[in-house]
């Protein structure tokens, strides 16, 4: 419920900034799946994944990817940047140093220098 809980935040979040392309990673294949399914969801977390759908009206580009523990430092540090903290956090265009030093490590390994 919690990783549908966050998809909903990111969402509302991107629509209040005026986003209208959003790429959405998250560790949760089971969340990523439904999200993604165009069939009927008729689990416990229909009422989520159904406005996380309704939500796509707000986008021009929306896509959910699952991404697995491995492979996301950054949301790693993010998550315990956030840890402990009262109300959401939001980081637009800095982030903690030791978040951006991930993510540059990370980008290397996706696109490695020729």
């Amino acid at each position: 419920m919690e990783e549908a809980y966050a998809c909903i935040d990111v969402l509302k979040s991107a629509r209040d900034l005026g986003f209208i392309t959003v790429i959405i990673e998250r560790d949760s294949l089971t969340i990523i799946n439904k999200v993604n399914c165009s069939g009927i969801d008729r689990s416990l977390l229909r009422a989520h994944t159904k406005q996380v759908n309704d939500m796509r009206a707000f986008f021009s580009s929306l896509s959910f990817s699952y991404v697995g523990h491995s492979c996301n430092m950054v949301a790693h540090l993010l998550a315990r940047e956030v840890r402990g903290s009262r109300g959401p956090r939001f980081w637009i265009e800095e982030v903690p140093p030791l978040v951006e030093q991930a993510a540059l490590k990370e980008k290397w390994w996706v696109n490695p220098p020729i």
